[in-house]
């Protein structure tokens, strides 16, 4: 008798709760996110030590409305506040739907947060005419803050990848290989990480003019880090030994 006086106890909870989590109002909602979004909460640290990194939906009045919740981190990140506009952005990198694409559109050319708006395009869309012309934009972007080098070549790494899945209309994956290829041209590209991803999708690549190109308008860069640095020139002498006139395009 006590057990299923627990269970039924369980269930009215279970279901308070619940009710609770639907009835919150958007205003109370966004609350919790502005919460969420602190930098304390951001930065939290047990003894010294990381925790594992929060997760939005663990910590709000969530009720499963992932269009609701998404509409109300474009609400967020719309504020003058700086720091919550971009941690939002960063939550709609994984919360984001198709509802949001128009306000994501509009997001690609704002050096702040471009990036992350460019990130939820292609999660969302993968491969079309928008998210591949949202990237184009993007890129074409030259007072971008010098912290979003990775974001961005991470970006055209996306495009890479995204444009190898079954299924790619072939007119989309060709201009997103040549956006990728004019962003790998880039004198500031950190080749180390594309050259090496082109390599495992692109057989005719390993040998050629246009990766010789492309690891020699990145030694500037690659100048940065030893490694890197490295990498690119035992790369370069490897393409120039064959010999350079030989290679293919």
């Amino acid at each position: 008798m006590k057990t299923m006086m627990s269970i039924l106890l369980s269930l009215v909870a279970t279901m308070s709760l619940q009710a609770i989590g639907e009835t919150v109002s958007d205003e109370t909602l966004k609350d919790e996110i502005r919460r969420f979004l602190r930098p304390v909460e951001c930065v939290e640290m047990i003894r010294g030590q990381p925790r594992r990194p929060p997760v939005l939906t663990e910590k709000i009045s969530f009720d499963g409305d992932t269009n609701r919740l998404a509409r109300i981190l474009v609400e967020v990140a719309q504020t003058n506040n700086a720091w919550y506009s971009e941690m939002a952005m960063r939550e709609l990198v994984k919360y984001g739907t198709a509802e949001q694409l128009p306000f994501l559109y509009s997001c690609v050319t704002n050096p702040a947060i471009g990036d992350l708006a460019v990130k939820t395009v292609l999660r969302i869309e993968g491969i079309t005419s928008n998210s591949v012309s949202s990237a184009q934009r993007y890129f074409a972007l030259t007072n971008v803050p010098d912290s979003v080098d990775r974001s961005r070549t991470s970006i055209c790494a996306d495009l890479i990848t995204l444009s190898g899945l079954d299924g790619v209309d072939a007119s989309w994956r060709s201009n997103a290989m040549e956006v990728a290829a004019h962003f790998i041209a880039a004198p500031d590209c950190n080749a180390y990480w594309l050259d090496r991803l082109l390599l495992e999708r692109d057989a005719s690549y390993q040998h050629s003019k246009r990766r010789l190109a492309n690891l020699r308008n990145s030694v500037a860069y690659a100048t940065q880090w030893d490694f890197i640095y490295n990498y690119v020139t035992n790369a370069i002498n490897e393409l120039v030994a064959y010999p350079e006139a030989n290679l293919p395009d």
